[in-house]
């Protein structure tokens, strides 16, 4: 998982991820929150065993649960069919509703000390600890303005709507920070378990 360019932020565990476990429930109910908002809800249940329709429905806010939950809950969503843009709605609404409070301090900081994107992926491990418990992820400074986001141990990246939704939350995380804000995969970094984000911004 080794680049050419600078580490800005190291592996916290070089020798190998702990691979993830659980999953934030938040993360999962503000996905469910923007598939209903959408008005997919009932073709979302349709593809998910009936035996978890329940367990989906009553989410606890902030609890951990297991990964095989988060698996089922993405995999029914993956079976929705998506578009990009859709995909990318819902990405960006799941980063402001999971990461609202450090969005908001990071507003503050820009406006008051001409904070970049930079400064929010600084605090990339705490980002990431809020959601997985597991896992690991480091950062390459490519540019003054670009950034590839390395994310490894998450079964979840293995499931291309996950992919596309998590791509779109790194995005949005940068995006009160800048003028503009892209993203897209770097696919040398991207398996069953892991995912490489370039970001750049203007």
């Amino acid at each position: 998982m080794s680049e050419r360019y600078p580490v800005f932020v190291e592996f916290q565990h070089p020798e190998g991820a702990r691979p993830v476990t659980e999953v934030r429930s938040t993360l999962l109910s503000a996905s469910l929150q923007s598939v209903r908002a959408l008005g997919w809800e009932e073709r979302y249940f349709t593809q998910l065993p009936p035996a978890l329709h329940e367990e989906l429905r009553s989410l606890v806010p902030g609890a951990w649960v297991p990964l095989a939950l988060a698996v089922e809950h993405y995999g029914a969503c993956d079976r929705l069919h998506l578009t990009s843009d859709e995909l990318s709605c819902i990405g960006e609404a799941v980063s402001r509703r999971t990461q609202a409070t450090f969005i908001e301090t990071v507003g503050k900081v820009a406006a008051g000390a001409g904070a970049t994107p930079w400064n929010f992926l600084a605090n990339a491990h705490r980002i990431w600890a809020r959601m997985m418990n597991g896992g690991d992820h480091c950062v390459y400074k490519v540019g003054p303005k670009e950034a590839i986001v390395v994310l490894v141990g998450c079964p979840l990246l293995g499931i291309p709507y996950f992919r596309e939704t998590i791509r779109a939350y790194y995005r949005a995380l940068g995006a009160p920070l800048a003028r503009s804000m892209f993203a897209s995969e770097v696919s040398r970094h991207c398996g069953p378990t892991s995912l490489g984000i370039r970001l750049g911004w203007a």
